[in-house]
């Protein structure tokens, strides 16, 4: 069961009602809305792709056709930022699309090694009917447009993005709460691990979120990790967190489990059973108490 007497808490209670009640709404800090050196590491990818399409931009509409023809002559990598101008992530740089003249669907194949005389006019053909040659008339950089795209695209990864975003959080705090003192604190440490000890499941080489070691023993392992929508999947991470603490305290290491977000209000019940074997849950605002764990004997 939790230790809420070493928390400070006159009884369970009370310790279930501090955690419920200082559970944080949102975990969207300033790095959650766009990931900046991620998106700017997809264009610049390209710069010299994306410069040369933007002499596109200084032509007149009826000379570009032409243009486009001689680039992807000369230049056939340019057809690789073609899907980013419509903000498209494809596999295999391939887009299928149905055709209603033909009635049937069509391949569209932007690889280097596909561009040649006879796939250029398809090519030209896609640029004309999704609208490309007309982007032309309304933008005057390419960079820049390509930017907004990708900024919109990466909004999609706001949501897995949240997770990591209070693993850093947590990793963060633990290490400022712990400057100072014999502790060694290690982020995703590939060097130890409990997950190959744990029986009927499979480690594929996961890490720990935080180790913790003192004179080169690992003493506490934590793992984290942000609800904001109720379901299945914090339910299963509570039952699998049980298992890993008896693990942990079959090879003498604490366990703590740091979790947070509205949607345990809404879920109480299994969160409520592993407080009562796990002996160290915290939620975030619960880390300044992490030296307690590490003093208990």
């Amino acid at each position: 069961m939790i230790q809420f007497e070493k928390l400070g808490f006159r009884n369970f209670n009370d310790y279930v009602e501090y955690f419920f009640n200082t559970l944080i709404v949102s975990n969207k800090t300033y790095e959650y809305f766009v990931d900046w050196k991620k998106v700017k590491g997809d264009i610049n990818k390209y710069l010299n792709e994306i410069s040369l399409f933007n002499s596109l931009t200084k032509l007149e509409p009826y000379q570009r056709e032409g243009h486009l023809r001689e680039l992807l002559q000369k230049y056939p990598q340019i057809a690789e930022i073609i899907p980013m101008l419509i903000a498209v992530r494809v596999k295999k740089e391939k887009i299928d699309i149905f055709d209603p003249e033909v009635e049937d669907f069509m391949t569209f194949d932007f690889r280097k090694s596909n561009i040649n005389e006879t796939t250029i006019p398809r090519i030209i053909d896609f640029c004309y009917k999704i609208g490309i040659i007309e982007l032309f008339d309304e933008i005057k950089d390419i960079y820049d447009y390509l930017l907004g795209v990708e900024v919109g695209l990466d909004s999609n990864a706001r949501k897995n993005r949240s997770g990591i975003i209070f693993e850093g959080m947590t990793q963060k705090k633990v290490k400022k709460l712990l400057l100072g003192a014999s502790y060694r604190v290690v982020e995703n440490d590939r060097n130890f691990s409990l997950y190959p000890s744990i029986r009927r499941r499979e480690s594929g080489g996961k890490t720990h979120d935080i180790v913790v070691y003192k004179n080169e023993r690992p003493v506490l392992i934590v793992e984290c990790n942000f609800y904001n929508v109720a379901g299945s999947k914090p339910i299963s991470i509570a039952e699998s967190y049980l298992e890993m603490y008896r693990v942990a305290k079959e090879h003498d290491i604490e366990f703590l489990w740091v979790t947070d977000g509205s949607a345990w209000r809404k879920m109480k019940e299994p969160l409520l059973r592993a407080m009562k074997e796990i002996e160290w849950i915290f939620n975030f605002r619960m880390l300044d108490s992490i030296g307690k764990i590490l003093e208990s004997p």
